[in-house]
């Protein structure tokens, strides 16, 4: 009698842990999509952050330029963390180095030596980024 509840343990043992398995395997399943979903949300919010500081300067320079004074932006030198986020948001190595190209095309003319440097610097790391390092030469 004593190995019948003893087997009898041991099967419950056992439908225990393959209910557990079943029950549980979902859940962990679930957690690397949940956070890739969050690493996509949090993308799309600091694209939208980028562009709406993009259009913010873009603002300024405009109102700037209606009222005949110097930009602010020039003035202040150019964001070269605005420039980073662009790049880091392209999806893949050439749209990476097309982000940097349209991002110096649009505000290098406002960055200071020290940030061409910093964007000579980002222009290295990335595999399409000769482009790019053109524009920073030229730049200077």
């Amino acid at each position: 009698m004593n190995s019948f509840f003893h087997g009898r343990s041991l099967l419950f043992s056992i439908a225990y842990l393959a209910t557990l398995a079943i029950f549980s395997g979902p859940l962990v399943a679930h957690e690397p999509r949940e956070m890739a979903r969050m690493q996509q949300t949090i993308d799309i919010l600091t694209k939208q952050l980028a562009d709406a500081n993009t259009k913010i300067r873009r603002l300024e320079a405009s109102v700037a330029s209606r009222r005949g004074r110097p930009t602010s932006v020039a003035a202040t030198g150019c964001d070269v963390g605005d420039a980073r986020a662009n790049v880091q948001l392209a999806d893949g190595k050439m749209a990476e180095g097309e982000a940097l190209e349209s991002w110096i095309r649009d505000f290098g003319k406002n960055c200071s030596p020290q940030e061409l440097t910093q964007l000579k610097l980002l222009a290295n790391e990335l595999f399409y980024g000769q482009s790019s390092l053109d524009l920073i030469d030229l730049l200077r």
